[in-house]
């Protein structure tokens, strides 16, 4: 009877781990694609602003090397909404 508790034990504790390891996957993935925190500044891709418009639906500002773009995001789609060079610093 002791050998049906450990068993038992064994698959809840490997469950909880699986749950909490996909959780934790979940959540870096949807950072990532969502436009989480940029940790790399000096890249030539930087993400300046986002307004969420619905489920799965924004609008985000970028910076890629020395232009803005302006993004449409659906579910289905990226659409370029507008696009100017930046302004130079004297």
């Amino acid at each position: 009877m002791e050998e049906l508790y450990t068993g038992i034990l064994k698959v809840v504790l490997f469950l909880i781990g699986t749950i909490g390891l996909f959780a934790v996957i979940k959540n870096r993935g949807l950072t990532f694609f969502l436009g989480g925190e940029n940790k790399k500044e000096n890249g030539s891709l930087k993400r300046l602003d986002t307004v969420h418009l619905g489920y799965r639906k924004f609008v985000s500002v970028v910076e890629v090397k020395d232009r803005i773009l302006v993004l449409g995001v659906t579910d289905k789609e990226i659409r370029l909404l507008a696009k100017w060079r930046k302004e130079e610093k004297e």
